[in-house]
């Protein structure tokens, strides 16, 4: 069997237009969520993620319950934040909790 040459995944998904529409979803919520990392308070960073953007509603991924609750308190200026950069309107946040990994 021959070696290919490794390829970005923009160079896969180039090829694929539902796959590359996703990727480029992918990484304007990882922009998204480099955005809102600083104005959280440096406890919740990395424990608070955008996880993403659904019918106007910033939606922000905790790992805990209790990272979900202080997420809550900091909600403003995650959204105030994103709304800095998001293209279109966002009105309200919503924090989910993380299941564990299996």
């Amino acid at each position: 069997m021959k070696d290919r040459p490794e390829r970005s995944a923009v160079e896969v998904a180039s090829g694929d237009r539902r796959l590359s529409a996703l990727l480029r979803a992918a990484q304007a919520y990882e922009s998204l969520d480099q955005r809102v990392q600083p104005v959280l308070s440096p406890m919740c960073r990395g424990h608070v993620r955008v996880a993403c953007v659904e019918d106007g509603c910033l939606v922000l991924a905790a790992e805990s319950p209790t990272w979900a609750a202080r997420a809550r308190l900091e909600a403003e200026n995650c959204l105030d934040a994103a709304r800095q950069i998001w293209p279109r309107p966002i009105d309200s946040v919503r924090v989910v909790v993380l299941r564990p990994a299996a």
